[in-house]
């Protein structure tokens, strides 16, 4: 299992990534578990992903919903999802990146984003109390997911 932070810590919300994969660290969760920051290389994921293991992606994205809104969705369902990628404005965002792992053919069947509604994104503010709340969700989900994968693929 790859659990894959995108986004930017220093701007905000956008740094919802990095704090789940410092509270996993920090809470010794998820052991068996790879951390990858690609913090806002989203491209570079690609050259993680691998075809056999589960991938779990997280991000602050915004999808007009009330901040810290937790949605799990499916790598088919990015465009549908966001309303604005943060990324896109340093280049490849998500849903670019997806679209070119699957046309290459290197988009892991198992991939799963946890995308989080952001409050805010201004430089230097650390997350915002009701991002912040929602770690605990996206942790649950984490563990919802991963226990689903053992019981699917339990030689991993």
């Amino acid at each position: 299992m790859k659990i894959i932070a995108v986004g930017n810590s220093l701007y905000g919300d956008d740094g919802i990534g990095s704090a789940v994969l410092d509270t996993i660290r920090d809470g010794g969760l998820f052991p068996v578990a790879e951390l990858l920051d690609m913090k806002t290389d989203a491209l570079a994921m690609i050259d993680h992903f691998d075809p056999d293991s589960l991938h779990i992606v997280i991000d602050a994205v915004k999808m007009g919903k009330t901040p810290g809104t937790v949605v799990k969705f499916a790598p088919d369902d990015v465009e549908m999802v966001m309303q604005w990628d943060q990324l896109s404005l340093h280049g490849f965002g998500l849903a670019e990146t997806f679209a070119m792992a699957k046309q290459i053919g290197k988009l892991p069947q198992q991939t799963i984003i946890i995308g989080v509604e952001p409050q805010q994104i201004d430089i230097n503010n650390g997350l915002s109390p009701s991002v912040q709340k929602g770690i605990a969700k996206v942790i649950s989900i984490i563990a919802e997911v991963a226990k689903n994968d053992r019981a699917n693929h339990p030689g991993h």
